[in-house]
């Protein structure tokens, strides 16, 4: 069972994963696939930061989505599995799908879970970010979210799996809640 979380970055939805990861304790795990896609760089001397991977060639940055898919279906062997991503990523090259077929085919999904917040409130998370976000225009940062939406829909439809929504407004705790309670349906 797998579970992929995302959501635009400065929404928060690593917070929301690692704190449902928590309530659910030892039997589920939690996979980052940006730290997946980092190690592979580091370890191919592609880059040596996050930040990098979006500078890289796009086959280079397909190749690291697709170890990291892999490492996501070993892991997914081994137990319930929650796996943070974004379905859409920003590169210098322009915006990219986040889980091209041959990932997703690799992650099989069994549930996307968008978690979202307003433009204001994700561009006041960024602003405080210690990751150094780059500044976004509202209209800029809105267009990500709704090809996060697009992309959504679109996995959701392509894996056969329902998608579900979690608000990461104001209460980190009620968010983490509401998908340690989806995880746990989606497991059942």
């Amino acid at each position: 069972m797998v579970v992929v979380v995302s959501g635009v970055p400065g929404v928060g939805a690593s917070r929301v994963c690692q704190e449902a990861r928590r309530a659910l304790g030892d039997e589920y795990a939690l996979v980052n696939f940006g730290d997946v896609m980092l190690e592979e760089a580091l370890e191919h001397g592609l880059t040596d930061s996050r930040a990098g991977i979006g500078a890289l060639p796009i086959r280079d940055q397909r190749m690291l989505q697709r170890r990291a898919g892999e490492y996501v279906a070993r892991k997914a062997a081994e137990g319930p599995l929650l796996v943070n991503t974004h379905l859409v990523i920003e590169t210098d090259h322009g915006f990219i799908p986040g889980l091209p077929d041959a990932v997703r085919a690799d992650v099989n999904p069994s549930a996307f879970v968008v978690v979202d917040a307003s433009v204001e409130t994700i561009r006041d998370r960024r602003a405080e970010s210690e990751r150094g976000y780059a500044e976004e225009s509202r209209l800029t940062l809105d267009f990500h979210r709704q090809l996060q939406t697009v992309a959504a829909f679109t996995y959701s439809a392509a894996s056969d799996v329902p998608i579900r929504y979690v608000s990461n407004e104001d209460d980190l705790d009620a968010a983490a809640d509401r998908l340690a309670t989806i995880v746990e349906t989606t497991h059942a």
